[in-house]
């Protein structure tokens, strides 16, 4: 990143809401306002802007790569001081010892939960993002059909989490705040997908909210089983919709759960035309015009994006399936040797993802840090970090960088995902 963008991200002041188009020459605006860098190349770079992608030159980065790549890292890490750099580090013994030793959280013996009547701008506070009206809406009509919501959900296998515990008595109080960021998130879950319905009992499989901006409205609802894969399946642009789509699929999965599926199915299709909520699936052709790339876990980045300087986003250095090969070759590679070797092969991904974020296209980091991050893999998780981290704050998707920070740093695999049990 280069010197202008990292004094920019590290200034306290408030950012202009006109950035780099703002026409303003009052000197006590600049004083109390930021602006971003005018970051001017000359004709040379314009034409050049993808050139680091051309065959030849990514020949003779990978064999760089290959000779040494952890002075690659510290050429990195003295480059970019306080923000994280994108280079790819190997966790020793000590410190997948430390890791370890962070994620151990020493609990009260007591826990206290929140009042089901607090003031909804308490799930604001606790996960910092807006719940959608007909997050609200649905669970109204849920009591309104039953004084147990829990046991109305249950008979149908399905369970309420994460922001909706609040209403449940069910939501902790917790002394760490951050621990709300990673209350109900599960291993594959990047910071845009917030869990708020899981199938009951040991399953993985879970529903929730997917945006792209944590300061925007939720885009679409989707579904994951993160002991299955990473990929995100939209299912429908609201609560209701995802709920009537999950009674359909799971009524034919036991006779004696069917009736019980079908009875809740007719409910919800009532309560959404009594609310004008739409019941289809959601559309992906709809969106797609808005997405840069549909991303490793399949649900699409948004991102600012100039389609006649082409300037926001740009390609991977390399394609979907071949990281998809480098992923598989690491998770099953039986030495330090073998897993160097393809880390080398991995690292001009990284290199020219850096680069693009410099010349301000901030989408490539970011698919990048979730290719990373969808890889699942150990040795990936402080790349995958520090892409996303980089990307967010140029992004100014503040929460979702704090989010992914905890995430990281407690990253786990099951079906119980509360904060409590880490």
């Amino acid at each position: 990143m280069s010197e202008e963008w990292q004094e920019y991200v590290k200034d306290p002041r408030t950012v202009c809401k006109y950035g780099i188009k703002c026409y303003q020459k009052n000197p006590e605006h600049h004083k109390q306002y930021k602006h971003p860098p005018q970051l001017k190349a000359n004709k040379k770079q314009r034409h050049n802007r993808f050139q680091p992608y051309s065959k030849a030159k990514a020949q003779d980065v990978t064999r760089n790569s290959k000779k040494d790549v952890k002075n690659i890292q510290q050429e990195k890490v003295d480059k970019v001081d306080s923000l994280p750099s994108a280079s790819i580090t190997v966790q020793n013994d000590e410190d997948k010892k430390e890791t370890s030793d962070k994620t151990h959280i020493d609990s009260d013996c007591t826990v206290s939960f929140y009042d089901k009547d607090e003031d909804h701008s308490i799930l604001k506070e606790c996960f910092l993002v807006e719940m959608p009206p007909d997050f609200y809406k649905f669970y109204e009509c849920l009591t309104r059909e039953s004084d147990c919501v829990e046991k109305l959900l249950e008979s149908v296998n399905l369970q309420l989490i994460g922001p909706y515990e609040l209403f449940l008595n069910k939501l902790p109080k917790l002394k760490d705040k951050n621990l709300y960021l990673i209350h109900w998130r599960f291993f594959y879950d990047p910071p845009e997908f917030q869990a708020v319905l899981k199938k009951k009992g040991k399953s993985e499989f879970h529903i929730g909210y997917y945006r792209d901006n944590p300061k925007e409205k939720p885009v679409f609802l989707a579904k994951n089983d993160s002991a299955v894969d990473y990929i995100i399946t939209p299912i429908s642009e609201n609560i209701f919709g995802a709920v009537y789509w999950f009674l359909q699929k799971e009524k034919k999965t036991s006779p004696f759960i069917s009736m019980a599926c079908q009875k809740l199915m007719e409910k919800v299709k009532g309560w959404a035309e009594e609310h004008s909520y739409s019941l289809e699936e959601f559309n992906m052709k709809s969106r797609l015009k808005n997405v840069v790339c549909r991303t490793f876990h399949s649900a699409g980045i948004v991102v600012p994006y100039d389609k006649k300087t082409q300037l926001g986003y740009r390609k991977l250095a390399e394609s979907d399936a071949n990281m998809k090969k480098m992923f598989k070759k690491l998770s099953e590679a039986k030495s330090q040797e073998e897993k160097d070797k393809i880390l080398s092969e991995l690292q001009p991904v990284i290199t020219y993802a850096s680069i693009a974020m410099d010349e301000c296209d901030f989408g490539t980091g970011l698919e990048a840090g979730i290719a990373f991050f969808c890889s699942g893999l150990e040795e990936l998780q402080t790349s995958a970090l520090k892409n996303l981290d980089v990307a967010y704050a140029l992004l100014q998707r503040e929460a979702f960088g704090k989010i992914i920070k905890v995430h990281m740093r407690h990253r786990r695999k099951g079906p119980d995902m509360s904060a409590l049990n880490i």
